[in-house]
């Protein structure tokens, strides 16, 4: 019998009364407000120096650590590449006493009672070829993976356990945040900008927005990469804008102990494909990396750490979560519909990625106050393997499992 962090403590009356316009507001707005607006920030300054660019062959350095500041279908590359130790700001000391059976609620790991209630931290990462490589986004708990206009993605990566130093390329928020961020109550949500209809909706959400328009001096623009995809987020120092009175977070699913197995229903599986349009997204299992490794468009997806050595991404699970979408009557800079991911509530098919096998269940989300729910095929929920989570929001049709043999 495992222990997921602490009870939760009662929610005031004020997120209840944001909770319930939101649920009044979420029908007539979520069509409206999917526009993305420039990323033009003047209060965000260029602070950085340019570098140059990263190699794959190497761990290359990709910037100057800005000290001085306060201010897809690929399965030809069988290549890995070893992941450097984390260079992220724990948010427990090694001095404090683990407590016996407590667990990080979205990552299954041991933690403190005191980091249990540390601030959580929601961030809108682009995903534009522009915008790689990404850095910090490897120690994200959670990332949602979504699709927006052009084809291309983009995520909403959710840090509590480790909050890099800095994390970037930040862009602007999506109309399928909404559901994403209503349940995390009290979380910090950093982001660089969207349309009227979005902020308005984004206030009716229990969380802290801690956005460019809100805190410029927390984000900075890069010189050594084109805008839109140059604006950095100085990720530790926005932690210090969380509410004072936070609860613990409640878990997002149950998570598989040392030496159980994953369920009798999953089968051996080399991976899943993704076709998101002009993104084709693969994870292969890495048993020497314990996770998933990540390739787009044909090749490995890897992410800088503070350091500003590339390293690999590879989550423990990947959650396939087929979805409708809808696109809406707003058109972005380029006169592209903006899709909007039909996840309110409803319930539909999901794959569950874990431990080199996959287990074919189903996702339900009752209603916008929750977290979706994975269910395996007798309707018991899954239990995830310790680690990081990344969901994908893949419209239907467009992913394929590869088998061992294939």
């Amino acid at each position: 019998m495992f222990k997921l962090g602490l009870p939760r403590f009662g929610r005031c009356n004020f997120q209840m009364m944001r909770r319930g316009i939101a649920l009044g507001f979420c029908a007539a707005l979520l069509a409206a407000c999917a526009a993305d607006l420039r990323d033009d920030v003047p209060e965000a300054a260029n602070s950085s120096t340019a570098t140059t660019n990263p190699t794959v062959k190497t761990a290359t350095s990709i910037n100057e650590q800005p000290d001085q500041l306060d201010d897809g279908k690929s399965r030809t590359t069988t290549t890995t590449l070893a992941v450097s130790p984390p260079t992220t700001t724990y948010q427990h000391s090694d001095n404090e006493e683990q407590e016996d059976g407590l667990l990080a609620p979205y990552r299954g790991t041991p933690i403190t009672e005191a980091s249990l209630v540390a601030p959580r931290l929601a961030l809108k990462i682009d995903n534009a070829p522009t915008a790689l490589p990404q850095e910090g986004i490897q120690e994200a708990d959670l990332v949602f993976e979504e699709l927006v206009e052009g084809g291309l993605t983009r995520f909403l990566a959710i840090f509590h356990t480790k909050v890099p130093e800095f994390v970037g390329p930040v862009r602007s928020g999506r109309s399928t945040d909404i559901p994403l961020l209503m349940p995390f109550d009290g979380a910090l949500f950093g982001w660089s900008g969207a349309n009227w209809a979005f902020r308005k909706l984004l206030n009716t959400v229990a969380v802290t927005d801690v956005g460019v328009y809100r805190k410029p001096s927390d984000y900075w623009r890069r010189t050594d990469r084109p805008a839109p995809s140059n604006l950095w987020a100085r990720s530790a120092k926005l932690l210090r804008h969380a509410p004072d009175d936070l609860s613990p977070p409640e878990p997002m699913w149950p998570f598989r102990t040392l030496g159980q197995p994953v369920v009798s229903e999953a089968e051996p599986t080399e991976g899943v494909d993704v076709t998101w349009g002009s993104t084709d997204v693969s994870f292969r299992w890495a048993t020497e990396l314990g996770g998933w490794q990540r390739f787009q468009n044909g090749e490995q997806h890897l992410v800088a750490d503070n350091e500003g050595e590339l390293v690999a991404l590879a989550p423990q699970n990947v959650v396939i979560q087929f979805t409708k979408y809808l696109l809406s009557n707003e058109l972005d800079s380029n006169g592209a519909r903006i899709p909007i991911a039909q996840i309110t509530e409803g319930k539909g098919t999901a794959w569950i990625l874990t431990d080199g096998k996959v287990i074919e269940g189903r996702w339900n989300k009752p209603n916008v106050t929750v977290h979706t729910q994975f269910a395996d095929a007798t309707g018991q929920p899954v239990s995830m393997t310790p680690g990081s989570t990344w969901v994908l929001l893949v419209p239907r049709g467009a992913a394929v499992l590869i088998d061992e043999s294939d």
